[in-house]
């Protein structure tokens, strides 16, 4: 899946259509709502941070987990 616009890709992953890597800022309220989790808290090397949520009840899903660790061998 594609999407153009942050607010829809935060929407496809709060439904859990799959994970998000987004900027935090615009995701705030779905953090404090409990919607998302962060599930790889790592700085990333731009003016911009992006963080990787999912639905807290996927947070350990086995394709989540496959992509949060593919994440890291590659940026880490």
């Amino acid at each position: 899946m594609a999407f153009e616009q942050f607010s829809i890709i935060a929407q496809a992953a709060v439904a859990g259509l799959g994970v998000a890597l987004l900027p935090k800022f615009l995701i705030q309220s779905e953090l404090e709502r409990k919607e998302l989790v962060v599930i790889l808290n790592m700085p990333t090397k731009s003016e911009d941070g992006y963080y990787l949520v999912t639905p807290a009840d996927k947070s350990e899903h086995a394709p989540v987990t496959a992509l949060r660790e593919w994440l890291l061998n590659v940026v880490g």
